[in-house]
């Protein structure tokens, strides 16, 4: 397959704002002294976890360790104020607060003007986290990509530092933040006569890192994840896509697959290799190219046959960071490669000299 095989891809990252969605929605036992808690996120319109609503859907549960101050700038004392230093306490929400999924996990508000660091992570239960840490510096996660889209979760984690129990109310406030980047893919022509079809399912990217570790760093919002490792290929979930191109004189990108069947995957640098694609971090696009005749009906394929899809592997390179919302879109015919447009030379036929012979003129 020759080199520089798709044509293009020209990568249109668009991270959503970061605005937060403070919405108190535990006031447990607001008259005593029990531990609430309240939650926002970094909205990033991610899958699956849109907005602070949907984090409160039934029985979505996060997991919370605290540690205890004596003072401000003090040392926090080693030993979990609540929870455990391999495993937070589940916190569960009924559709409309957040609440303790045991009763025997209640912990109260220190009354002696003690300060708590509080360390959580969503969701509660999740086997692609295979090992927790928390310590009074922060929470550390193992966590390995799942092999399926359709298994992929929302990793978000909070710390909440230097919590009194407020004036007003019972609960701490919990700003979570997603741990991992979002990839979504479009797909268009570069030729108003130009047509692409995706195949169910068509598109794969490979070589990419699928395990590290996470450790949450107090102000610190890049370079939390270390020790990638692994080597793994990820499908896009798609339906068939037909007839991808321009629509009319606008150039068009069709998105592929849905805002809520994204890849969720592990923050990490790609690398394309231009000698030999598929050592570097590359897509595979199983597709049919083809161009219509004037009638608008007649198609001559160019790339695959009208019962046969055939795969373009492209080069992937870029910085992914957490909570990164990227699309790429994939400009079919931008440059050559697997397509070869008609190009144009000329040549010039000389004027050939002819003797018309001599007019008399009187």
């Amino acid at each position: 397959m020759k080199k520089n095989l798709l044509y293009m891809l020209t990568a249109a990252a668009m991270l959503a704002g970061c605005a937060k969605n403070d919405v108190v929605d535990s006031e447990i036992n607001k008259e005593g002294n029990l531990i609430g808690f309240s939650t926002y996120k970094n909205i990033s319109r991610g899958n699956p976890v849109d907005d602070n609503n949907e984090f409160l859907m039934r029985d979505n549960a996060f997991g919370v360790t605290a540690f205890i101050k004596t003072a401000a700038g003090k040392t926090p004392n080693a030993s979990p104020y609540m929870g455990t230093t391999s495993e937070g306490i589940k916190i569960v929400s009924d559709g409309t607060k957040w609440t303790y999924a045991q009763t025997s996990d209640q912990a109260y508000w220190p009354v002696n003007g003690e300060l708590l660091d509080f360390y959580a992570y969503f969701p509660y239960g999740n086997a692609a986290i295979t090992a927790k840490t928390f310590t009074t510096t922060g929470l550390t996660l193992n966590y390995t990509v799942s092999d399926e889209e359709a298994n992929q979760v929302d990793l978000m984690y909070a710390v909440a530092k230097d919590q009194t129990k407020p004036t007003d109310k019972n609960s701490v406030t919990m700003p979570f933040k997603h741990a991992l980047t979002q990839v979504h893919f479009a797909i268009g022509t570069s030729a108003t006569n130009l047509f692409v079809d995706v195949a169910k399912n068509g598109i794969q990217i490979h070589n990419l890192k699928n395990a590290g570790t996470l450790t949450t760093v107090t102000g610190l919002e890049t370079d939390i994840w270390t020790n990638l490792t692994g080597s793994a290929t990820y499908t896009v979930t798609s339906t068939a896509i037909n007839e991808a191109g321009y629509v009319g004189d606008a150039q068009t990108f069709t998105t592929i697959g849905t805002a809520d069947n994204a890849l969720m995957l592990l923050p990490q640098t790609l690398t394309a290799n231009a000698e030999n694609v598929k050592t570097g971090n590359y897509l595979t696009i199983n597709c049919k190219i083809y161009q219509k005749l004037a009638d608008g009906i007649t198609k001559i394929y160019l790339h695959g046959s009208e019962n046969e899809y055939a795969p373009v592997q492209v080069g992937i390179s870029g910085e992914w960071k957490r909570n990164q919302k990227i699309t790429y879109n994939l400009n079919i015919g931008a440059t050559a490669g697997i397509l070869d447009p008609i190009e144009f030379e000329t040549t010039v036929e000389t004027w050939q000299p002819v003797e018309g012979g001599t007019i008399e003129v009187k």
